[in-house]
């Protein structure tokens, strides 16, 4: 039920907001130059010119969104993607990332840990801080996408005024490192990992996150939810604990909290829906 009524609030939101509007586009669909050849899409979408915050999101899987002008056409169910447009209900400018033109149909993770993915995330800051140059900048990742955001954590700390890893890649697995690795200092810059104790996908289970926010000295929720648990096969979909369903209100006002300087906290208790 909860999840139902989130749902429908953002569609009335949705619907009001366009109302209210004065003439013009809301969303942009934004294409940067990154590398030689290369360009960075993004999808823009705020209701004011000076937001507090530009939340700059990065899906999981092998986050391709083929952008289209409306938005997403694919992973549409990520957790990320599917609630973007909360931050702009907050009055906040909500950014989603695409992959690089060089990498059309998606990136692994170890394009998302390199060089190269570093210099494709600082032209997307460049281009948003040119665009809201009194903004704060966040960017937020979340399963395979904090690959992408702890790739910028790592090798350009200042890129950033704040960093969210939710549901993180934390145990490597297969070859594929993800943030299993990551070493940064916490005390020096903002960082919050958020994860659910009923996560089930093996490559981010709640013992992964929690260690990962320790042994860096990052901010950590912890959630309890298991609604849509119980499905091997979706573990690590959008639609599970792994992508917290059922809870996404709740872990959201959580982390725009974090970012206005409230206190993490250290565990976030959920009503399971009937």
């Amino acid at each position: 039920m909860k999840r139902v009524l989130f749902a429908i609030a953002i569609a009335l939101l949705a619907a009001s907001s366009r109302a209210s509007e004065p003439a013009g586009p809301a969303a942009e669909l934004v294409s940067s130059p990154s590398r030689d050849g290369v360009t960075q899409g993004i999808y823009v979408e705020t209701g004011t010119g000076s937001p507090p915050w530009v939340i700059v999101l990065f899906g999981g899987n092998e986050g391709a969104l083929h952008l289209s002008a409306d938005g997403a056409t694919t992973l549409k169910g990520n957790f990320l993607i599917r609630t973007a447009r909360y931050w702009v209900m907050q009055g906040d400018a909500a950014v989603l990332v695409d992959t690089p033109s060089d990498y059309a149909n998606g990136i692994d993770d170890s394009f998302r840990l390199g060089k190269d993915s570093l210099r494709d995330t600082e032209a997307v800051v460049k281009a948003l801080r040119q665009r809201f140059p009194s903004s704060k900048v966040a960017l937020v990742g979340t399963s395979r996408g904090t690959s992408s955001v702890g790739n910028a954590i790592e090798r350009d700390p200042s890129l950033a005024d704040a960093f969210v890893l939710t549901s993180p890649v934390s145990i490597a697995q297969r070859g594929n490192a993800g943030v299993s690795g990551l070493d940064a200092d916490g005390t020096k810059i903002r960082v919050l990992v958020v994860s659910n104790q009923h996560d089930a996908c093996p490559v981010a289970l709640f013992y992964g996150a929690k260690g990962l926010a320790e042994r860096n000295h990052f901010d950590f929720i912890s959630v309890d939810s298991t609604e849509g648990g119980g499905n091997r096969a979706a573990d690590c979909g959008g639609h599970s604990p792994h992508g917290f369903l059922g809870i996404e209100a709740q872990v959201l006002d959580a982390i725009n909290g974090w970012l206005n300087g409230q206190p993490a906290a250290t565990q976030t208790q959920t009503q399971q829906t009937q």
